[in-house]
């Protein structure tokens, strides 16, 4: 028999509102659900709503003119100085990074019991289930994101971010931390968003990470902790302007190694100390250093070899790392990025309903990738 006109119109519209509700703004989402990744990234402003697409496009600024200035003083009459570096040649820009747009589908499951309630009730618990299933979905993105696969634990994986790429699937996130440091630095021939980092052919050199050797002594010497951190931030921050690292992303073994190796001084920064105690994140060399409990110590960071189970510790550049989801149409009508696809109805076997969402998203870099970069080495 089929639903009743009513039921059926009320819990599409209980759904649609609660997806458009913790859909329709991220930023606040990822904040309340206190996800460390995309907490920076909504607090860095790098939630972008992009048009619905095959994939995302960002050119690549790297390379100089093909030709040098050319200076006078104002009083030549002639206006043809004696060295004239006028002409024509340009360097070549239009090169693109390219990040393909991923769907990804899911069924929201709701009781049969919500049928003939009524919808002041109903409300409630669609709410939770929706906010739940919202909270399930971001944590899984941020399982791709940092291990490259999409649960908590398991084996860790490179995944690159566009479909010519070496280890791009259709089934995987979109990318992975360990695609972003990682392809290219071994075989530079591989590609990350269709681009290797070969100085000839299609390649640019400027498109590999950076990669850090810290200090053998490190685990031991405090002080040779805070000197490889430093090192290697300034040595990143070499390109300038939003080129930059902005946060540092590591284990919770090593951030506590530096948590150690700071307490050791006796005297440190009145910010440093105030966030010791407080907030995970801690400021020094002008980026903020923080762990996560997702990544872990893996041969896969070994990025030169791949054979010795090291801790990741990654530089990030969040002027440049964005996560793009589709909203489709004109965002300013409302709605969210996460989409119901089918009106409420009954599973066939089971005593359950559901209804059909997808959302479509992919990460991409827009800045460059160069002011990325990981130490390596450290295997406590």
């Amino acid at each position: 028999m089929a639903l009743p006109t009513t039921d059926t119109r009320t819990l599409n519209t209980l759904v649609s509102a609660t997806l458009d509700t913790y859909s329709g703004d991220p930023a606040n989402l990822v904040d309340e659900g206190g996800f460390k990744i995309f907490g920076k990234l909504a607090r860095a402003g790098r939630i972008f709503a992009v048009n619905d697409a095959e994939r995302v496009e960002h050119p690549v600024m790297h390379g100089a003119d093909g030709e040098s200035t050319t200076r006078y003083v104002g009083t030549e009459f002639d206006g043809n100085p004696a060295s004239n570096n006028l002409g024509v040649a340009q360097a070549e820009v239009l090169s693109k990074a390219l990040f393909t747009i991923k769907n990804v589908t899911t069924n929201l499951n709701l009781p049969q019991e919500l049928i003939g309630r009524p919808s002041q009730l109903a409300m409630t618990e669609v709410q939770a289930l929706t906010k739940r299933k919202m909270m399930n979905l971001l944590a899984e993105e941020e399982y791709w994101l940092l291990r490259g696969v999409g649960t908590a634990t398991g084996t860790e994986a490179i995944v690159d971010p566009f479909s010519g790429d070496n280890t791009w699937a259709a089934t995987n996130g979109s990318m992975s931390m360990l695609g972003l440091m990682g392809t290219g630095k071994i075989t530079n021939t591989e590609k990350f968003a269709n681009i290797d980092t070969q100085d000839a052919g299609d390649g640019d050199s400027d498109w590999a990470p950076q990669l850090y050797q810290g200090s053998t002594a490190a685990m031991t010497d405090l002080d040779e902790v805070i000197q490889d951190f430093q090192d290697s931030i300034i040595d990143c921050s070499r390109f300038g302007g939003i080129e930059r690292p902005t946060d540092i992303l590591t284990t919770v073994p090593i951030y506590n190694k530096f948590v150690e190796a700071l307490r050791e001084k006796t005297s440190i920064n009145d910010a440093v100390v105030r966030n010791l105690g407080v907030e995970s994140e801690i400021p020094f060399a002008g980026v903020k250093i923080d762990f996560s409990h997702h990544l872990d110590k893996d041969a896969l960071w070994d990025i030169t070899a791949e054979t010795t189970p090291e801790h990741p510790v990654l530089m990030l550049n969040l002027n440049s790392l964005r996560m793009n989801l589709v909203y489709g149409g004109d965002v300013t009508q409302g709605g969210g990025f996460v989409k119901r696809v089918s009106d409420v109805a009954p599973h066939p076997t089971n005593t359950t309903f559901f209804a059909r969402l997808l959302y479509k998203y992919c990460y991409s870099l827009d800045n460059g990738r160069r002011s990325f970069g990981q130490i390596e080495g450290w295997t406590i």
